[in-house]
């Protein structure tokens, strides 16, 4: 903030108030400067952020959000405010525009910066996650089969990761099967899984308020030629990129290894998204591994890697892990089975 000559800083997503204050309430402010911090809620949270944040000076929104801010702001003598230009809405925006009575600075990723780098408490959270995460998928394999529905398979899912102690999904989980398992982002569906076709899984869950991700392919049955040289060359691109992992490099450069490969295979067309990206308070953070990754990784990262071939009309397969970024290079935190064949 003194580099940026931010008098204060308005923090708005829930994930950075979380990280920096401890407050886990659906509705709350932060407003730091250099001398103070504050935590606006209002009177459903006031004893939980207390008891939460009790490092923060508490201020009741007992009025509009942006007319106490403009009040502190006042009280404080600030004589600009940082605002969190991709967390903000317009119409909270427009709010403090009318009525505080100094610049509003937009910035971007200043507190994502900060959570890119996890200490060793947050490691050990994802690390528990993520051993929950294997567990999970170890326990539901043999539900895999011909006939049971995509919703119902991400039911189960669901169910044994809170049961073993998770809070709940990380994020909407992916069940895609047959000529969906060419949709990346097929959310699961009244499908029914049939003998013959691939199908994509790609799950987390979030413990103690931080996120596991990983993704596995199978083929029910015997796969064809095909099936196999696609799922080889994933394996092979993901060993590549993860060999390639190391403290100095940026996303840009560990993406170009699989990439490259990918598309040496002649396959380049059908990987359309980024190799990975960061996972932490959020599935989806800090740093980037695509063709336009400029974060250049560091020790306590967590990161994803996570090549996919998807043909329309086809299908398609991805294979995804976690991965630490540590100062010897990476160390893979999900250990479930890569193979692609799920006999029935």
């Amino acid at each position: 903030m003194a580099h940026l000559q931010l008098d204060a800083f308005l923090i708005s997503s829930p994930a950075n108030c979380f990280y920096l204050s401890g407050f886990e309430g659906s509705r709350g402010y932060l407003l730091i400067s250099a001398d103070s911090s504050f935590l606006l809620t209002d009177f459903r949270y006031l004893e939980q952020a207390g008891i939460q944040a009790p490092h923060m000076e508490l201020v009741t929104l007992d009025k509009h959000f942006s007319e106490v801010v403009a009040a502190l702001i006042e009280d404080e003598g600030w004589s600009d405010l940082g605002v969190e230009s991709e967390r903000i809405t317009y119409k909270e925006y427009c709010w403090l525009k009318e009525r505080v009575n100094v610049p509003l600075k937009a910035q971007q990723q200043l507190v994502e910066e900060l959570r890119a780098v996890k200490d060793e408490v947050e490691i050990a959270i994802i690390r528990e996650a993520a051993r929950i995460t294997d567990e999970a998928l170890e326990e539901i394999v043999p539900l895999i089969r011909p006939g049971i529905r995509e919703k119902d398979l991400a039911l189960e899912l669901e169910y044994v990761l809170r049961k073993k102690g998770g809070s709940g999904p990380a994020f909407d989980f992916i069940v895609a099967s047959g000529r969906r398992s060419a949709w990346p982002h097929g959310r699961a569906t009244d499908k029914k899984l049939a003998a013959d076709e691939l199908v994509t899984i790609d799950f987390g869950v979030k413990l103690n308020g931080y996120a596991s991700d990983m993704t596995r392919t199978f083929y029910l049955g015997t796969p064809g030629k095909k099936h196999e040289e696609i799922w080889n060359l994933l394996l092979e691109a993901q060993r590549a990129a993860m060999e390639g992992v190391r403290q100095g490099v940026t996303g840009q450069e560990v993406d170009r290894l699989a990439r490259e490969m990918i598309t040496r295979a002649g396959y380049g067309q059908y990987f359309g998204h980024g190799l990975g990206h960061g996972v932490g308070l959020e599935p989806h953070e800090q740093p980037t591994l695509s063709t336009k990754g400029k974060e250049i990784l560091a020790p306590g990262m967590v990161i994803t890697i996570e090549p996919g071939i998807y043909i329309g009309g086809w299908g398609g397969a991805r294979i995804e892990d976690m991965v630490l970024v540590t100062g010897e290079g990476a160390e893979t935190l999900t250990h479930s089975s890569r193979n692609l064949t799920l006999q029935i």
